[in-house]
């Protein structure tokens, strides 16, 4: 059964507020290759009675009233399928009007797809949003920019031409990036001519320090701001590696019913490690029924200590999920083999979900935007995790 329309309690259009955002969104179809994958949400139902699979990342495809339906009181977090990099829909619970309660936060924006082994994610982001309720010119609550990775970064272009920015938040570290700098001019432009908020760096500017709670995500939200830095750690800003620039990642805990995610960017093993003093110091809580992997599952973060922290029992509402592609590393593909085997010590079989999932058999260009995977803590405290689409 193919399931074509929208999330049937789509928020209404909210005012547009630049005329010009309609025709702009259109030319961007072209300008960002959105009209090469416009179809590609995938909402095909495989037999659910069929076996999960025994993939390295296989897991449950999501039923049609997930997929159709967005109800009150339910915390909805998609992962969406952008290649390499990261892109993360989340919408706040609501009891009685979506329009005026629900918020809508998007946390990176994919990569442009001009850098070699990634593809147009920002482009697969606004045609999922589309696709699934938000309309061009409506606004996003916030864009969160979580720091200065193309990967992470380079579709903010295509956002802010189908989008509204009422809010906009980066760690305040630009690593030296012409690119994150102009990224973040577009979304800063956009949140000032309508008014809106820019937040950078995340610390002083959206809360006093690190693991303080934020408003980011609304009332209904309870949000922790775990991570944050307009300087790497080590004090390398003037020549910073890849990695000083990941461990300045703007990074949450976000929790509903009882029930915490980890949205963990790109952070590496010493703000893991930073995480653990602070866990045992009981400064945050970092037991949750769900962690979005950090790094793209690379093998610098996901340690077993930290682990051990994030899942301390063995439950079947527990998930990790990873937002990976299929670009190659000097010889390594993400989700590495040692994640993966760090993530099965403490979850479920097919509890580990990827974008990435069984790309590796795809016929090149038609891995992306296939593996979107929703994440749902509903108003009694399940947690379900689920592909939106079928992984072939």
């Amino acid at each position: 059964m193919m399931l074509t329309p929208p999330l049937t309690s789509c928020r209404p259009q909210r005012s547009t507020h630049r005329a010009r955002l309609r025709a702009l969104a259109v030319s961007s179809l072209a300008v960002f290759g959105m009209a090469s994958i416009a179809s590609c949400i995938d909402t095909t139902i495989p037999d659910l009675s069929r076996e999960l699979g025994d993939g390295k990342t296989d897991g449950p495809f999501c039923s049609p009233d997930v997929l159709e339906f967005f109800p009150p009181q339910q915390l909805r977090v998609t992962v969406l399928d952008v290649g390499q990099g990261d892109a993360i829909w989340v919408q706040t619970p609501y009891f009685d009007d979506q329009e005026a309660e629900s918020l809508n936060i998007l946390i990176d924006a994919g990569p442009s797809g001009n850098v070699s082994g990634t593809g147009a994610g920002g482009a697969v982001v606004v045609d999922y949003l589309v696709t699934n309720g938000l309309q061009f010119g409506e606004a996003l609550d916030a864009l969160v920019i979580s720091h200065a990775h193309e990967d992470h970064y380079g579709g903010v272009p295509a956002v802010v031409s189908a989008f509204d920015i009422e809010r906009y938040v980066d760690p305040g570290f630009t690593g030296g990036s012409s690119g994150f700098a102009a990224a973040r001019s577009a979304a800063v432009n956009d949140t000032n001519a309508i008014g809106g908020r820019s937040q950078f760096p995340a610390v002083p500017e959206l809360t006093p320090q690190v693991y303080a709670p934020t408003d980011l995500f609304g009332p209904n939200v309870e949000a922790t701001l775990l991570w944050g830095r307009d300087t790497p750690p080590n004090g390398a800003s003037s020549s910073p590696s890849g990695t000083d620039i990941n461990n300045t990642s703007v990074a949450f805990a976000i929790r509903w019913r009882g029930e915490q995610i980890l949205l963990l960017a790109d952070v590496e093993n010493a703000v893991e490690q930073d995480f653990i003093v602070a866990n045992d110091a009981g400064s945050i809580d970092l037991s949750s029924a769900v962690l979005k992997v950090a790094h793209h599952g690379s093998s610098s973060s996901s340690s077993r200590e930290f682990l051990a922290r994030v899942f301390p029992d063995r439950d079947s509402s527990h998930w990790a999920v990873i937002s990976s592609g299929t670009k190659s590393f000097s010889g390594t593909t993400l989700p590495t083999e040692e994640t993966l085997l760090n993530l099965a010590e403490f979850l479920e079989p097919n509890h580990t979900l990827s974008t990435q999932n069984r790309d590796e058999i795809k016929p090149a260009g038609t891995e992306l935007g296939d593996d979107h995977i929703i994440i749902t803590i509903d108003t009694d405290g399940v947690v379900q995790a689920c592909y939106a689409s079928s992984s072939g």
